[in-house]
């Protein structure tokens, strides 16, 4: 340390402070020097601090440094204080310990007084009679409840069924040597209910065994050893139990199991009954029940390596009799033949109750497809298996298999044609509780609810909107083309069924069929062609039943609304298209196989003339009218539009172009697609009829040959003559429900109005009534003419092709012009001039033309 200070006088003394200038470098740098020696000085004191373990006296510690005594005296503390902890900590172990021991001691003192009690009592009550008496029934005791135990405890954790069983034997026979004695303990009923108990036990668990399809040959053997042991059966006895509880099992499968998994698995438990029976019966059998009897039961080696028996400590205490007991088995009583006949008997009463509960569960099945998913199943696992059936006939199993399905298939082939019926209850309440404005209400083509059709799942939706519109499906016709769509539909589930089952291909086993056999007669042509061909034409007969039913149902209902007609004016025509709709959406969805049935709707017709009847009614009681008005006319407004030389009329008088607009109108009414060119020639035909004897009718002073009474007497005559139009349905007598439909509510109070100021007309069948104020002759000969105009172009509005050449407005175009005396050019310019203005105009009258 000196010569550290002297080193740093030195160096001070050197530098000296010389000047003003460097005072303050001189100042920092004797600072930084301080500091740093004091660092020097204290690192050095600490690395020479002394050990106080070394040293031999007190005085050994002051001849280092204050800094260095002190430290040495902080770590003399700090090892004062922990060897404090050490000791306090070491001497409270010790003393729990010393109480813990003493505790230990006063328990141990208490036992050995309570030993010395016990066997101070036990002394006292011991004598030999009482000990030998105890000894005899622990010998019992104890061989009897090893055994139960030894039992209980192959059940439990499923050891061997036959050590079990051999075991209730052993435990059999000493429960009844026990009983045998004179001094029989109290607990013998306890241990007879107790071996009860495990009898039934083990024979349940040998049941189980019997049930379970997916047991070995060797576990099923060994099954039936112990049940032969349990219940001292026979190999007979044993193989008619086996049968019995395969047979419940197919029966439980068949009824409780839901669905067409449990039939199924009945009919598996058949066919594995049948391989596992010719497996075992008779040779294995016998061989396992006569290996029973080789060795007495407590010499077999399972037996000798149960723990619970102990038989090397217990044996020496059993008597000679159990310890050389050998069961007794009948292992000879079933043969070949024996075994034979005992199979079939069992497999057709099995088979006969298999059959029912498959009925009884088809019945419950209505989908043809999940029936005929099932027989396909069905089938296939017996043709495959039908190999190794003993002594059962394959073919009458087969025969039964495939005689259920069939009848459960043409069952509901007939319940699906039968169905067609509801659809004709359906058409027959519609038509008694009719609504009119309501049953018949159809949303028009261009309405606004098109535009709210959603169309998130493509356009199928709109185009069935607008087909519905286009088709005037009404809420009514909908039902019924829903309804049958759901019958159309479940004929091509029943069609697609057919041709699953004819497109299947089966296995057929050659080796099996004789010599004598056809070919013919193998599964595929038994099962893929003559039971499709009985399941087709069951369809084909029974869908034509059901459609020949609702035809007539619908011609019934066609020709009751026909003979109602006049009663029911504002409905029929109505109810008339309803059928006509029905039956139209029927016809054109028929199956594709059955498209070519022998069906004549003839009732068709019958509704096109009832709504051709109810469609013109009205606008010819309007024409009729118009008629007699226009006869007692003092001018003809109409001459002035004459044309040519002579003038001649080139156009139709308002009367005939106001009834085809009103036709028109009152057809748009009942829909545009009941007004096939069919229905337009019946109406057409039934217009002609009925405008005879009206454009007959020519006004008082025209210049005719016989009179009017002639051209009328002729007329009628005409329109007599055909038989399909009677008299009293030619024309209307009078007008109910008011105008047409569509027509203004102006046109008719005007057309009423004259109707009160001027009386009507008398009907075609009487004579005309003529008022002494008519028009003059000139007048009427050009209301005549143009009458002629009106008969030559309505003639080529309601022209229907070959048959107007003798038709009632031939007639009377020609009584007419006999009666006007006109040249034929002029006749001729007045046809051909109709028939221009015709084809001018017949795009007016769309639905007519």
């Amino acid at each position: 340390m000196k010569k550290y200070w002297l080193q740093f006088g030195k160096s001070s003394a050197s530098g000296g402070f010389t000047g003003v200038n460097r005072g303050s470098e001189a100042r920092n740098l004797t600072t930084s020097k301080s500091s740093w020696l004091l660092h020097l000085s204290f690192s050095y004191m600490a690395a020479e601090a002394p050990d106080p373990k070394t040293f031999t006296s007190w005085e050994d510690a002051f001849q280092y440094p204050i800094a260095a005594v002190r430290g040495m005296e902080k770590q003399l503390r700090n090892d004062i204080d922990s060897n404090r902890e050490k000791l306090r900590s070491l001497v409270g172990a010790s003393y729990r310990d010393l109480l813990h021991t003493a505790e230990s001691i006063l328990e141990m003192d208490s036992q050995m007084h309570s030993v010395e009690s016990y066997l101070g009592n036990m002394g006292g009550r011991c004598n030999s009679r009482l000990m030998d008496k105890k000894a005899a029934n622990l010998r019992s005791w104890d061989s009897d409840i090893r055994s139960r135990e030894a039992i209980s405890r192959l059940l439990k954790t499923g050891g061997s069924i036959l050590q079990a069983a051999k075991v209730l034997v052993i435990s059999r026979l000493l429960h009844k040597k026990i009983s045998q004695r004179s001094d029989t303990p109290p607990y013998l009923e306890i241990l007879k209910q107790r071996l009860s108990s495990l009898r039934r036990k083990l024979l349940a668990k040998i049941d189980r065994n019997f049930q379970n399809l997916e047991a070995a040959d060797a576990i099923l053997v060994e099954a039936m050893c112990a049940f032969s042991l349990a219940t001292s059966s026979t190999a007979a006895d044993v193989i008619q139990h086996f049968y019995h509880i395969r047979q419940s099992t197919m029966s439980e499968l068949g009824i409780k199991v839901d669905g067409n998994i449990g039939i199924f698995k009945s009919l598996k438990t058949f066919v594995k009954t049948l391989n596992d029976t010719q497996n075992i019966a008779p040779t294995q059998l016998a061989r396992a029940l006569e290996n029973l009897k080789a060795s007495p039961l407590l010499q077999s080696p399972d037996l000798k390596s149960l723990t619970e028996l102990n038989l090397d400590v217990h044996q020496r205490w059993l008597g000679e009799d159990i310890n050389s007991f050998t069961p007794y088995v009948r292992h000879d009583d079933l043969q070949k033949p024996a075994a034979t006949r005992i199979l079939k008997r069992w497999a057709q009463d099995a088979f006969s109750s298999f059959l029912e509960d498959l009925r009884k569960m088809l019945s419950s099945v209505s989908n043809p497809i999940s029936i005929s998913d099932l027989r396909q199943e069905m089938l296939e696992l017996w043709i495959q298996s039908r190999g190794h059936s003993m002594g059962i006939d394959v073919s009458e199993v087969l025969e039964g298999i495939r005689g259920a399905f069939l009848d459960r298939l043409k069952h509901s082939i007939d319940l699906h044609c039968a169905s067609l019926s509801d659809m004709a209850s359906t058409i027959a309440t519609i038509l008694d509780q009719w609504e009119a404005g309501v049953s018949d209400a159809c949303p028009p083509m261009w309405d606004n609810v098109a535009i709210i059709i959603d169309t998130k799942s493509g356009s199928k939706a709109l185009k069935e909107a607008l087909s519905a519109r286009a088709h005037g499906r009404s809420r009514m016709v909908q039902i019924i083309s829903e309804a049958y769509g759901e019958w159309f539909a479940g004929t091509r589930d029943l069609e697609s069924v057919i041709d699953k089952l004819r497109n299947k291909r089966w296995a057929d086993d050659l080796d099996d069929l004789d010599d004598d056999d056809d070919i013919l007669e193998n599964n595929q042509t038994l099962l893929s062609e003559d039971d499709p061909r009985v399941l087709q034409d069951t369809l084909q007969k029974g869908i034509a039943l059901s459609l020949h039913k609702l035809q007539d149902t619908v011609r019934i209902h066609a020709y009751n609304l026909q003979a109602t007609i006049e009663e029911d004016n504002t409905t029929s025509g109505h109810k008339a298209c309803f059928l006509l709709r029905v039956w139209r959406d029927i016809a054109s969805h028929l199956p594709s196989t059955y498209s070519n049935l022998d069906l004549h709707p003839d009732f068709v017709q019958t509704l096109q003339s009832q709504i051709s009847e109810t469609a013109s009614r009205e606008p010819l009681l309007h024409f009729e009218n118009r008629t007699n008005k226009s006869l007692r006319q003092t001018q003809l407004r109409a001459r002035i539009l004459w044309e040519g030389d002579p003038p001649l009329p080139a156009l139709p008088s308002p009367q005939a172009f106001r009834l085809l607009h009103d036709v028109v109108r009152s057809m748009a009414a009942f829909g545009a697609d009941v007004w096939t060119p069919q229905a337009v020639g019946i109406l057409k035909r039934r217009m002609k009829k009925a405008l005879a004897p009206l454009l007959g009718r020519l006004p008082e002073g025209a210049e005719r040959v016989n009179g009017e009474s002639e051209i009328r007497s002729q007329s009628s005559k005409h329109a007599s003559m055909d038989p399909d139009v009677d008299d009293e349905q030619a024309v209307p007598e009078k007008l109910e429900g008011g105008d047409v439909q569509n027509e203004t509510q102006d046109d008719v109070q005007h057309e009423t109005q004259e109707d009160a100021e001027e009386p009507p007309v008398n009907s075609p069948g009487g004579d005309v009534s003529i008022e002494p104020t008519g028009p003059s002759k000139d007048v009427a000969r050009d209301m005549a003419i143009q009458r002629l105009f009106d008969i030559l172009y309505l003639r080529h509005a309601t022209s229907v092709g070959a048959s107007d050449a003798e038709d009632a407005m031939g007639h009377t175009q020609s009584t007419v012009l006999e009666g006007l005396d006109l040249p034929s050019a002029h006749v001729k310019r007045m046809d051909k001039g109709a028939e221009a203005y015709w084809k001018r105009t017949e795009l007016l009258f769309a639905l007519l033309a």
